[in-house]
């Protein structure tokens, strides 16, 4: 009788962990920078008081408290260091704002598998954009919004978020930069007085600014040399009032025309405003509108995916180009 043998190994060797690449470490390892601060400055002055308290008095034991106390805080710096290791930043969407008001950043602090972060501070672009969290965890992450200040106008392409610690007792302070790699816009702040524009009708070029059944009222502008006296406010005149023309909008053949060249005494920047006030005014009023500027036509539509097509196009417009172009006009 033939008997067979099989070994079965009981347990399988793990596989060898991948060692990460040099740089990768080095990375990881340089992005952390360990700095004193005024607590260190405290410090070093009762270090020094205990050292003169030994030296001058042959005092063992300040000697020993001395040594003690410069120790623990050669290892507090370690510790400083290593709080902020294995942290991770996941950036929410930033939704655009504009000029003047404050860009929301939310972000979603995460913990590697195993590590335990405490006392982080996180802190945007300007002073008063930081958050502040006690602890976080792999289990347990935290959900952290930043206030900043949108001061100027544009589109932008990444933010720097500073994450930094005094864990554990202080002495130094442990900071670690991060970049946002998403795009954002930062809306001209809209402004200027001026009333919207006439829309035209393309089918009915005749009855521009006449009243069509169901259009609404959209108030009053003043008149304009070369007009047509038929939209002239009689009754303001007789009331001693300047010449004004109504104006109406919501047909729905009406389109309204955004237009740079319109604005030939204003500034770029209060082009801009004006244009961002403009596209309010006609969004809110259910226009069918478009935009028109010295590097970019937007044909006229209407809903919230053209609204801030518009206003990205003003956001992201070059000065230079629109200078260029008053000039050699």
């Amino acid at each position: 009788m033939r008997v067979l043998f099989k070994i079965v190994p009981l347990t399988k060797r793990p596989p060898k962990p991948t060692a990460l690449p040099a740089s990768l470490v080095l990375s990881r390892f340089f992005s952390i920078t360990v700095r004193p601060n005024r607590n260190t400055v405290g410090l070093m002055a009762v270090l020094a008081a205990m050292w003169y308290a030994g030296a001058g008095q042959s005092n063992g034991a300040a000697y020993l408290l001395c040594f003690s106390l410069g120790s623990l805080a050669a290892v507090s710096a370690i510790h400083t260091w290593a709080n902020l290791r294995g942290l991770n930043l996941e950036p929410g969407a930033i939704r655009a704002v504009f000029a003047g008001e404050e860009l929301a950043v939310p972000l979603r602090v995460l913990a590697e598998p195993g590590r335990r972060i405490a006392g982080l501070h996180l802190s945007g672009p300007g002073r008063h954009s930081s958050a502040l969290m006690d602890e976080v965890t792999a289990n347990a992450p935290c959900e952290a919004v930043l206030r900043v200040d949108a001061l100027r106008r544009g589109c932008f392409e990444g933010m720097e978020v500073r994450a930094s610690s005094l864990y554990p007792l202080g002495f130094f302070s442990a900071q670690r930069k991060f970049t946002i790699s998403q795009r954002y816009f930062i809306y001209p702040k809209p402004g200027g007085n001026l009333p919207l524009p006439v829309a035209r009708n393309p089918t009915r070029e005749a009855q521009v600014g006449a009243r069509i059944e169901g259009d609404d009222f959209a108030g009053v502008r003043d008149w304009q040399i070369g007009e047509s006296m038929r939209h002239v406010d009689w009754k303001a005149v007789a009331r001693g009032q300047r010449l004004l023309v109504k104006q109406w909008r919501g047909g729905s053949g009406d389109l309204l025309i955004l237009d740079w060249e319109s604005l030939p005494q204003f500034t770029v920047e209060q082009r801009l405003s004006q244009l961002a006030r403009w596209t309010i005014l006609a969004e809110r009023g259910g226009a069918n509108y478009g935009l028109r500027l010295p590097d970019q036509v937007i044909e006229p539509s209407r809903g919230e995916a053209h609204f801030h097509l518009c206003l990205r196009a003003l956001a992201s417009f070059d000065a230079g180009a629109g200078r260029r172009k008053d000039l050699a006009g």
